[in-house]
């Protein structure tokens, strides 16, 4: 579980849209993989001002990096007041909360925090189904869930995620906002990565279209960020898209509000104008979906819903 340097701009461009404060939660301790030096400068280089009461701390779990990186803690000191606390299903990486999350939550979890951090926990369980309903539990009325999870990789997982799982639950309970993003690589930690911006349904010929997962010639993992609403729900199941006929009345609304979101303009702010554009490069046909079905993958460009937003996490950003 970890926050990557281009998990962590994600995160900075959440909190200049909302500031992270109150009680954060990260679901597991989380390998930050930036030096102390590379996350005051990811800071300084989206203009958010270091916290005087930063502190610098570094991380004692096992990695297999040689250099000395921050802490989990420490990395949101630099810019947030928040009170920081990691859990897990055991004690054996320092979590401050251990319970297990595909059980019952201890109550005094139940609507306590403002922001929760999920660096992949829900393709490495069994029932991601009630962990996803338990995280939304811990949230307070009007806060907030950053999901990162494995799409399409060859790194070991009980399963793989797309973003409409995100949005269906979300949709259907109620949320106030869901923005969901393929992010694509062919090395998660040392290449930038490409950044596509999904959208449940495209709008063509005033008729509601239902889009397909992209096809992708890299790895690849889902980005979600969810916020709650005072009458948002937990309970409710969703019903895949392509089984609903026409009850897509509440998805539907559900994707109205979150396209207007503003949330969604502030994280296209984190790319430069020019990178914005709805037809990527061709996609090579080199990729694991390649060597899996013997075929190249559909031109981005042909995949209505989704929007190349640009690169993320480049080195050359801090500065390297």
């Amino acid at each position: 579980m970890a926050i990557t340097r281009h998990l962590a701009e994600l995160i900075l461009a959440e909190h200049k849209f909302r500031r992270i404060q109150g009680e954060v939660l990260l679901l597991g301790r989380q390998l930050v993989v930036m030096t102390p030096d590379e996350a005051q400068a990811l800071v300084a280089k989206l203009g958010i001002k270091q916290r005087t009461s930063a502190f610098i701390d570094y991380d004692k779990t096992p990695h297999p990096f040689p250099q000395k990186l921050i802490s989990d803690a420490s990395f949101f000191s630099l810019f947030s007041d928040a009170v920081v606390k990691a859990s897990d299903v055991s004690g054996y990486e320092g979590a401050e909360i251990i319970f297990d999350l595909s059980g019952e939550i201890p109550t005094s979890l139940a609507h306590r925090f403002d922001f929760i951090y999920n660096g992949s926990v829900l393709d490495n369980v069994f029932d991601p189904a009630k962990c996803i309903r338990n995280v939304s539990r811990m949230l307070k009325d009007d806060a907030v869930v950053f999901h990162y999870e494995g799409a399409i990789h060859s790194a070991p997982a009980y399963l793989k995620f797309t973003p409409d799982w995100f949005f269906d639950y979300y949709a259907i309970n109620g949320f106030a906002d869901l923005q969901a993003y393929w992010v694509t690589y062919h090395d998660v930690h040392k290449d930038p990565w490409g950044v596509y911006e999904w959208s449940a349904f495209e709008a063509q010929q005033s008729d509601w279209r239902l889009t397909m997962p992209l096809p992708i010639d890299r790895e690849a993992m889902v980005v979600a960020i969810a916020q709650s609403a005072s009458g948002s729900t937990i309970e409710k199941s969703p019903l895949q898209n392509i089984y609903r006929s026409n009850e897509h009345a509440p998805y539907i609304a559900a994707h109205r509000r979150f396209v207007e979101s503003q949330r969604r303009a502030a994280i296209r702010s984190v790319f430069p104008p020019s990178g914005v554009v709805r037809a990527a490069e061709p996609a090579v046909g080199t990729g694991l979906l390649s060597r899996l079905f013997g075929k190249a993958p559909l031109k981005r460009s042909e995949v209505p819903g989704h929007l190349y937003l640009g690169q993320l996490g480049s080195p050359k950003l801090l500065g390297e």
